[in-house]
């Protein structure tokens, strides 16, 4: 907004210079971003938040510079005397308010006799510091009580109203209003006009109409002055496309208590620099008189909110400056009554900014937070840290690509993992309905992410996600946790030889299995369990210890189709904290076998149903600390092996670090260990 430096001074009373003025507004928060030279005056650029309309008229920026100079401000006697009254409610000027709701307050004055003609110099010097061109005297004062009141106005030529009548309703279907840019524009049901008996005759809050604009012919005219809903105003605003000051001001809210003031200083000017007179009584409908907001400031709430002291006399003071009044006092606390025309001052924190930014922001030490963490909890945090480092280290090394997704999740996303809605935490007041719980489980925010692929066609979609779920416990306390998913789908490259092969259950098994390796963990175990998300044949669970960390498997059909995916995905979702007390991240060097190792053969045909992991304990079991590696090299089931049977054939390396193996080291090791397949598996060596 730009204000007029010479302006601001017949408010306030300072000798100060350009600097010393902009550096006072800039430091209690309306920024002076340039200044310009018009007419041997100063113009300062003022960038206004929007939560200051106050600030949108050069009475709002004196207050604020008198307040910060620690300066009185002086304005009219006809604004000071109608501030927060009320005129009555029936007039002279006929005036019919049929949407109360969208026009609370509505102030009507004829004035008489009026001679229409050139401005005086003074008045048209100030509307062009504010980028304005003088038109007649009537307009340029509603435009110049519009930039010193923040009040917009409008004026009528009364003998140009059918029936001498103002009348507030909605536009009618069809309706359509020549504003006084010479442009027709069509009005809808939703839109709030100023009409006579016959037709609109303008929009309200945006534009008057050409039909009843002044003229120099015109001898009386009806002045408006009113509170217009700024959604109202904005939705109109928007649909025509129409911006204008006044819009700007009603859009954001004006004083409701300076409607009848702003209508008394334009009454005032019209008179001294028209010969106008007003006809009769005015005539104010609407709302009641508002009255001054009451907060109550705990006088203790300002040190720990800003971190220093500010004595409760140096408060009041401050809080006096901005026409904050205190109301009562005691030990503790003060109550203050808040000025109508501040509007974003609602809460105790509003005021504590208040006295902050009054007080000098410059005068607030900076000061680093202070945090008492235990050492056991900085310690753990630390290891956590460190771990998800090395997760998604060793992932991407295996060819795998990080996702993030979204906290928040829809209750199809919840429902479609079987999940129950007891722990689920739900939101009090969700944006959206796919934004209604914090996430229980990675999964089905993986399996989206995968169906946006797929459905784009990336046929090979290698992800994993580490990221924090919600749950909720018996006490209906949310617990955070950190977990680690992983998802599997597609063809691998083929290269320019070989032949693409699709990624299956043990490709995700196996990174798990080398995951856990690149974090020291030894004691795991991948066995068969059900899981609603998994297919009842591709559905283990992972156990670390004694301690259940994870589930994998082949995703069911029908619900990889509430996701919109077709192909077979494979998931694994593991508690990655869980994983904290079991992980040896501190690497060791592991000198290079100093003895060869051998190798033997076990072939055998044993039952279908009998897992890999039930061999493996087994050798295990036996292998007196010898056996260094297990490896499958052969599985066959066919017609020539037994239904219900397949043939497994191993390769165990031997090695020791002490001495060089000989033959009959690990002749009886290798018999026990065939020997216990026999008969505990009931396996045929062949």
């Amino acid at each position: 907004m730009r204000v007029s430096l010479d302006w601001l001074k017949d408010f306030v009373d300072t000798k100060d210079g350009l600097e010393k003025i902009q550096h006072s507004l800039t430091m209690t928060g309306l920024e002076v971003t340039s200044i310009l030279d018009i007419e041997d005056d100063k113009v300062m650029d003022i960038e206004i938040t929007p939560n200051r309309p106050d600030c949108l008229s050069i009475i709002g920026v004196a207050r604020e510079l008198a307040a910060s100079m620690n300066k009185s401000i002086d304005t009219s006697a006809s604004i000071k005397k109608n501030y927060m009254k009320k005129g009555p409610g029936h007039g002279s000027a006929k005036v019919e308010v049929l949407d109360k709701k969208a026009c609370p307050r509505y102030v009507g004055c004829i004035i008489k006799n009026v001679k229409v003609g050139p401005s005086p110099k003074w008045l048209v010097s100030r509307l062009n510091s504010m980028g304005v061109r003088s038109v007649n005297n009537i307009v340029d004062i509603t435009n110049y009580v519009l930039f010193e009141t923040g009040q917009p106005l409008h004026i009528f030529d009364l003998d140009k109203l059918e029936g001498k009548k103002i009348i507030v309703r909605k536009a009618k279907k069809g309706e359509s209003i020549v504003t006084i840019d010479n442009v027709r524009r069509e009005l809808d049901p939703t839109m709030l006009v100023i009409a006579d008996v016959e037709r609109p005759v303008a929009i309200a809050g945006i534009m008057g109409g050409k039909d009843t604009e002044i003229t120099e012919g015109t001898k009386a005219v009806l002045l408006e002055s009113a509170y217009f809903d700024p959604i109202t105003v904005r939705m109109a605003q928007r649909k025509l496309g129409l911006a204008s000051e006044s819009s700007y001001r009603f859009e954001r809210g004006v004083d409701f208590s300076m409607v009848l003031a702003a209508s008394a200083r334009a009454q005032e000017l019209i008179r001294d620099e028209a010969d106008g007179r007003v006809s009769g009584t005015i005539t104010d409908v609407g709302g009641k008189v508002i009255k001054e907001n009451e907060i109550k400031l705990c006088l203790d709430e300002i040190p720990r909110i800003l971190g220093i002291e500010i004595p409760s006399s140096t408060v009041i003071d401050l809080l006096k400056r901005l026409e904050i009044k205190t109301d009562k006092k005691t030990k503790d606390a003060i109550i203050v009554k808040v000025p109508c025309y501040r509007q974003d001052l609602e809460r105790e924190i509003d005021l504590i900014e208040e006295v902050a930014r009054l007080y000098g922001y410059d005068k607030i030490p900076s000061k680093h937070p202070v945090f008492t963490i235990q050492k056991t909890y900085e310690e753990e945090r630390r290891s956590l840290t460190t771990l998800a480092k090395e997760i998604r280290n060793a992932l991407c090394s295996l060819g795998m690509n990080e996702i993030v997704s979204y906290t928040l999740t829809s209750r199809n996303a919840v429902e479609s993992l079987g999940k129950s809605f007891d722990n689920v935490v739900r939101l009090r007041n969700p944006l959206s309905s796919n934004q209604e719980f914090m996430r229980p489980s990675l999964i089905s925010e993986m399996l989206e992410v995968m169906s946006w692929n797929i459905n784009r066609r990336n046929s090979l979609l290698q992800l994993f996600e580490l990221n924090k779920v919600y749950t909720k416990d018996q006490s209906n306390n949310i617990k955070e946790n950190l977990n680690l998913c992983l998802g599997l789908s597609g063809l691998t490259n083929p290269g320019w030889k070989g032949k693409a092969a699709e990624l299956g259950f043990f490709d995700l098994k196996g990174i798990i299995e080398m995951l856990f390796h690149a974090l020291g963990i030894e004691d795991y175990s991948i066995k068969p369990a059900g899981f609603s998300v998994f297919r009842d044949a591709m559905s283990s669970n992972i156990k670390v210890g004694r301690d259940i960390v994870g589930e994998l498997g082949e995703v069911r059909s029908d619900t990889a189709r509430k996701f919109d995916i077709k192909e077979k995905v494979f998931i694994a979702e593991i508690d990655a904290e869980g994983l904290l007390k079991h992980a040896r991240l501190q690497k060791r060097f592991s000198p290079l076998p100093r003895y060869p190792s051998v190798t033997r053969d076990i072939s055998m045909v044993i039952d279908e149903v009998v897992s890999a992991s039930s061999i493996f304990d087994l050798i295990k079991e036996k292998d007196h600390g010898l056996v260094r590696s297990v490896n499958l090299f052969d599985l066959y089931k066919g017609q020539q092996i037994e239904a219900g049977k397949k043939s497994l054939a191993y390769t165990l390396e031997y090695r020791s670090d002490e001495k060089t193996l000989k033959d009959e080291d690990i002749s009886q090791i290798h018999k026990d260990i065939q020997d216990s397949l026999v008969e505990k598996l009931g396996a045929q060596i062949r």
